[in-house]
């Protein structure tokens, strides 16, 4: 039945605009260190972003240095904040992470 309902699912993986945390678990028990690595790519892309706006906005930046908050801490922070707020929106973890990183003077 799941194989046939499959099949029949004309959406593709891009037609789902689902963003909470429950996909990103899901994702990462389904494909392991594979798609826990693009989350985590993403993850730091987002806060170079941030970073980007924050300074054509004038405010303060954030130290966005792995030796400050390596990957695997920041690949736990996220999944803990997921796994405690499955309904949120994977970004907002993104968000509390970048906060964890120092200001620069």
């Amino acid at each position: 039945m799941l194989l046939l309902s499959t099949a029949l699912n004309t959406a593709t993986p891009a037609d789902n605009t689902d963003t909470t945390c429950i996909v990103f678990l899901d994702d990462i028990s389904a494909t392991g260190t594979i798609f826990e690595d693009i989350y985590l790519s993403f993850a730091m892309h987002q806060m170079e972003h941030k970073n980007l706006f924050s300074m054509a906005e004038g405010k303060p930046v954030r130290i966005l240095d792995l030796d400050l908050i390596d990957i695997d801490m920041q690949r736990e922070f996220l999944m803990n904040y997921c796994e405690e707020n499955p309904g949120r929106e994977f970004t907002d973890g993104v968000t509390l992470l970048y906060k964890q990183f120092p200001q620069a003077d």
